[in-house]
């Protein structure tokens, strides 16, 4: 048992210090002539004694205390030790992290702005020009636009993840097919957007920093590509990862579209969603006759053979409210396994409710509540006018009301 213990936190100790196995070639721990005292008194101003306790702690696996040291060398102007000060902490606490404090000792004067390369820069989001749009970055369907998207990055990973996802589109026979439309990618520094990066948590943002951007923007959706978590649609806003794939996107988007998780809501979520009597794209929420009828009256054209493509299937969306809920295909898809093949049924669903962008809630409708509720009555006022603009029944009644 002591034996497994021992490998293990040899192994812990690799994965976090392998990086730097290089730079501690012959820095094994040894006496030294100066007392660690002395040493720490010298590298209030030494950037080379800093360095050198820098690499006594990663010797040891005191990685925080590493970290502070390399810093201090970075103050001092070592160069070497701001690149493995930034290497360490993105490896400890994540990219937002870093930026955010190299951001801070650049506002404060302890080190020049010109101190990381336009590389750095790029990795961790602090863009010397951004907003900006990334040229030759959009996507324009052969079938039109019946809804354009906004894709939003604040990192290199990112653009590159959407350089990926977008080629990935652009060739998928089903996705390529719909009037659905991509403007140019649109960088923002992520210290401002502030995207959380917990890998078993839902990605969040600071999405009123983009309030100029859906101000001036023409577009209903955003598709935001930036911190680490879980992906998720709320509010007009498709939320991934910079690993996602092109089916995790699909899955996503589907959201949009009104689709509806077919495995487990939250508790919260499903008592808010699973009433008998009303539907989904996908999914009813009781059997009856009744319901059945009203959903194939607004899903199914009246000229398709619905009886032949809808098998009601039982799915655990509304298990946490006691609720039984159906899909309407009876195989496995994306919305229970984003990975999936997609059914026939699904594809004519999705292409229907493209065909009436109006009822797809425009994420300018969103920023209208936010603007409301910081009292900030003209923003709401520009904002639920875009909204109306896209057709939104809420938004136009919500004037009409003024």
């Amino acid at each position: 048992m002591s034996s497994t213990k021992s490998q293990y936190r040899m192994l812990l100790k690799s994965q976090l210090a392998g990086f730097f196995a290089l730079l501690l070639v012959g820095c094994s721990p040894q006496k030294e002539p100066v007392s660690q005292q002395q040493l720490m008194e010298q590298a209030a101003t030494k950037p080379q004694a800093a360095m050198k306790l820098a690499k006594q702690r990663l010797a040891d696996s005191e990685l925080n205390e590493a970290l502070n040291w390399f810093r201090q060398a970075a103050r001092l102007g070592d160069s070497e030790g701001l690149n493995h000060a930034l290497e360490l902490q993105q490896r400890l606490e994540g990219r937002l992290a870093t930026a955010k404090w190299l951001q801070q000792v650049f506002e404060s004067d302890q080190l020049p702005a010109s101190a990381i390369s336009r590389s750095q820069r790029a990795t961790l989001g602090l863009w010397q020009s951004a907003p900006a749009t990334v040229p030759d970055s959009g996507y324009q369907a052969a079938a039109g636009c019946n809804l354009t998207v906004q894709p939003i990055v604040s990192q290199q990973a990112g653009i590159v993840r959407w350089q990926h996802l977008k080629s990935a589109w652009a060739t998928d026979p089903l996705l390529s097919s719909l009037p659905v439309c991509f403007n140019e990618l649109l960088k923002v520094n992520a210290t401002e957007l502030s995207c959380s990066e917990h890998a078993a948590e839902r990605i969040s943002c600071n999405y009123g920093s983009l309030t100029e951007q859906v101000l001036a923007g023409e577009f209903s959706q955003l598709l935001i590509i930036a911190g680490q978590g879980l992906a998720s649609y709320n509010n007009g806003i498709v939320q991934l990862p910079d690993t996602a794939s092109l089916a995790l996107l699909q899955h996503e988007f589907m959201h949009v579209l009104g689709f509806i998780d077919e495995y487990p809501l939250s508790h919260i979520a499903a008592e808010k969603l699973c009433h008998p009597g009303s539907f989904a794209t996908n999914l009813l929420f009781d059997s009856t006759p009744a319901t059945v009828a009203a959903w194939r009256q607004q899903w199914l054209p009246e000229t398709e053979a619905a009886s032949d493509k809808v098998k009601l299937a039982a799915v655990e969306t509304c298990q946490a409210a006691g609720q039984q809920a159906y899909r309407v295909v009876a195989t496995i898809n994306p919305m229970e396994s984003y990975q999936t093949a997609m059914p026939e049924l699904y594809q004519q669903l999705m292409v229907r409710a493209l065909n009436s962008p109006e009822n797809i809630m425009p994420v300018q409708y969103y920023f209208a509540y936010l603007a409301r509720q910081q009292q900030a009555w003209q923003q709401w006022h520009a904002l639920m006018q875009l909204a109306a603009g896209h057709g939104y029944g809420d938004a136009v009644n919500a004037l009409q009301h003024l």
